[in-house]
């Protein structure tokens, strides 16, 4: 019997893909700098490699935030003060808050019967501002987001930090989000039962032992 939900956060219960575009736009066009999809695709493809740099250990989260746009505006030959616009990206990207479809009332259903948690690799004060502004904050019991915890998905000392501060056991909990590699690799690692966010319908290449895969989050109703 589970006592507590873990969802991830972006591309489970924020669009982080609506997100990111509408962020890159605003910021470019703070700074006045031309933008078009070819210039989005080359941020999106550099912003991809880093991530996936990250889940396999080589780099952080803060090493994706600095570098993406260095290599962006490297690769388009652009001088511009790298800092300053990773900060406005950045502050752009928290007031985002597009839920992802079923989001809002998979969670009210959910937070009637268990106790919520979030868990993200990302900023703290960003996804808090962001949860807050797409109404759900008020329905977790603590966020656990990675430069907080001072580990990242799919580390399995992040995921045991969270046990440690949640205070509940690990066959208690059921571990929700949509990457395979940092969510449910990671939680299946520590022996954490998984549900896997899967709208695209990703083959399991890995094999992993998932608990539950579901396609919409108003499944997430049909089995819990």
């Amino acid at each position: 019997m589970y006592k507590a939900i873990f969802f991830d956060i972006d591309d489970t219960l924020l669009n982080f893909s609506v997100a990111n575009r509408s962020a890159f736009v605003k910021s470019f066009g703070e700074f006045n700098l031309h933008h078009d999809d070819l210039i989005y695709s080359t941020y999106k493809q550099i912003n991809h490699l880093l991530w996936e740099r990250q889940k396999l250990g080589q780099i952080t989260v803060q090493d994706v935030i600095n570098n993406r746009f260095k290599e962006l505006f490297t690769a388009l030959k652009v001088e511009i003060n790298h800092d300053h616009f990773r900060d406005t990206f950045q502050g752009n990207l928290a007031k985002e808050h597009t839920l992802e479809e079923g989001a809002e009332e998979a969670i009210q259903y959910l937070s009637q019967k268990y106790k919520l948690f979030a868990a993200s690799n990302s900023i703290l004060l960003q996804q808090k501002a962001r949860l807050h502004l797409a109404g759900l904050l008020p329905h977790f019991s603590d966020l656990y987001v990675s430069d907080d915890v001072g580990y990242e998905k799919p580390d399995q000392r992040f995921f045991q930090t969270c046990l440690a501060r949640s205070n509940i056991a690990k066959e208690e909990i059921l571990f929700i989000g949509d990457s395979l590699e940092a969510d449910i690799k990671g939680a299946t690692s520590c022996e954490i039962p998984t549900c896997w966010y899967n709208p695209k319908q990703l083959k399991n290449e890995q094999n992993l032992n998932i608990t539950y895969t579901i396609q919409h989050l108003s499944d997430l109703t049909k089995i819990l």
